[in-house]
């Protein structure tokens, strides 16, 4: 009789639990900060390895904010900010704000400084795992994988923003298997 194992999609080792409980321990301190500042309701900060990159704000009692493990701790301090944020708004104007100048003014003057998650080796793992469709620019030759395909054509946002509009064209789908095609 065979063993039974767990497949490990992403090997990489991940931090002593001591150093992520740390890192926990420092951002919910900033957290309650800004929560007395700003007269907000408490919130759980939890530092999770199951996020690939990010946060994300669970509105409570108490709201619980995740933040990932495989980021520097000045990307977890930047997407706690974020997520602080989300809270600010949420207090303000409710739970439908998410992304608004308004969010943004507030994120602004928080101190967050970049609109995107930062990208991580895990989240290119993620990506390159989950990746069925891969297009490629015509002018730059860079390329994008994603799970699903574009509704319609696209353009590089790279050459776009270089004031070279670049269209994007489909080099990879997935293989259709034998069941279906019969």
């Amino acid at each position: 009789m065979s063993e039974l194992a767990q497949l490990e999609l992403f090997p990489d080792e991940p931090p002593p639990r001591e150093a992520v409980l740390a890192a926990q321990r420092r951002l919910q301190a900033v957290y309650d900060d800004l929560a007395e500042r700003y007269r907000l309701p408490p919130a759980r900060v939890l530092v999770t390895m199951r996020r690939s990159t990010g946060g994300v704000i669970q509105y409570g009692p108490p709201h619980v904010i995740r933040v990932s493990g495989h980021m520097s701790f000045e990307d977890m301090s930047e997407t706690l900010l974020h997520e602080t944020a989300h809270a600010i708004c949420y207090k303000r104007f409710g739970a439908n704000e998410g992304h608004s100048q308004r969010f943004w003014r507030i994120a602004w003057d928080l101190g967050v400084t970049r609109r995107s998650a930062p990208e991580t080796d895990r989240l290119q793992a993620v990506r390159l795992a989950n990746a069925r469709y891969t297009y490629r620019c015509v002018g730059c030759a860079s390329e994008w994988t994603r799970r699903r395909p574009f509704g319609r054509a696209r353009l590089c946002a790279a050459c776009e923003g270089k004031g070279r509009p670049s269209r994007l064209i489909l080099v990879r789908r997935p293989k259709r298997s034998a069941a279906r095609r019969g």
